[in-house]
This record gives structure tokens, sequence and C-alpha cells, in this order.
């Protein structure tokens, strides 16, 4: 939930609470987006919201990881050139990172990049990370096997016509392809015996 004011996308802290409840119920975890914001608004925001999960998106956000509480998870973004190359320098951090999210340049711009040649800094994040930019029903499967996430982010390449408005068929089909392309790579990983 893009909780960023200036953002097209952005709703309130009081409508995110009300969205992260229903989502908690049907067992998905409520992520807030943030991008300009200091460490006190981040954490003022997602606990007027009952998140626990902060998505840092830009330079402002990314700069205050340090100073946030470490109950609150955090989802660090990154950028990747057209090429795939790392764009988003690698932070020097006194914390580990639950997740690290690999982004097209422009965050939220539906614009992908080269999957194949992508190498996301692990050694940063704790649960694994995720893949964004580009992402539809149309390549989702392809992106996961491609680059091997632990997991997918979408926004724009679910949305209808008026760039807003989640499309049910969109999502349908992209959850659909994104559940298909893990379980496909969770059978291809044979366990040591």
């Amino acid at each position: 939930m893009i909780l960023w004011p200036k953002a097209k996308r952005s709703i309130s802290p009081a409508t995110a609470k009300q969205i992260a409840a229903v989502a908690r119920r049907h067992s998905a975890q409520p992520v807030a987006v943030f991008v300009d914001e200091d460490a006190d608004t981040i954490a003022r925001v997602c606990e007027a919201a009952d998140v626990q999960i902060a998505q840092l998106h830009g330079d402002g956000a990314r700069a205050s990881v340090s100073q946030l509480q470490l109950d609150l998870r955090v989802v660090y973004v990154m950028h990747a050139e057209k090429d795939g190359t790392l764009q988003t320098p690698v932070p020097q951090l006194d914390r580990q990172l639950d997740w690290i999210l690999m982004d097209s340049l422009k965050g939220g711009s539906g614009e992908s990049f080269d999957w194949q040649q992508l190498r996301p800094p692990l050694e940063l994040c704790t649960s694994g990370w995720l893949l964004a930019g580009g992402l539809g029903p149309h390549n989702v499967a392809e992106a996961i096997q491609t680059a091997q996430p632990s997991g997918v982010d979408v926004s724009s390449g679910v949305c209808g016509p008026d760039g807003l408005r989640k499309d049910a068929d969109k999502v349908v089909g992209f959850v659909t392809g994104a559940q298909q392309a893990f379980a496909a790579q969770r059978q291809r990983q044979v366990p040591c015996r």
C-alpha cells in the first residue's frame, strides 16, 4: 500500500489500516510503501496503519533504515539499469534487512530490465529477495524462472486502463502465473539426502 502522499496511488493511514486487517484475515502480510519519508514518519505511519513491514523506495526513505526500530521489518528497494546491473549503491548498514526488492530505474513505471544479468546483493537480506519492474500476467512466470527470486511485486502491471484501479483478470492471471512458476521452481530443487 502506497503511503507516500505524492503518489497517484497513495492512500491514507486509516484506509491502509482497513486494508491491512483484511489482508491479514486472508493470510497476507500488508506492506507500507515509502519514498522520501524520514524514520519518525515511517514509524508513525506504520503504527497508525497497523503495518509491520515498510518498503523503502527513495533515497530519503532508504537513508532512514538504520534509524528504524528493529521490530519494523524492512523491504529495501534497489534499482537496476536496463541491462540488469545494479544502479543503487550497496548500503553499509548496522542492521540486516529482511528483504531486498530489485526494481527498474523508475519504480511503478512498468519498465523491465535484464533478469538474467541481475545480481542482487543477497548478503544484505535475511528473508530473501523480491523482483519487480515491468511484471505482469504475460511475463511473471518467465521472470521467476529466469531470475529465481523469493517473491514478486507488481502494481502497474495489473492496472486497468486508468492506470490506478486493479484489473481483476490481470490480478488473477498474475497470481496464477506466479504460483505455477514458484511451484515449478520448488519441484526443481532437490533436497540433499
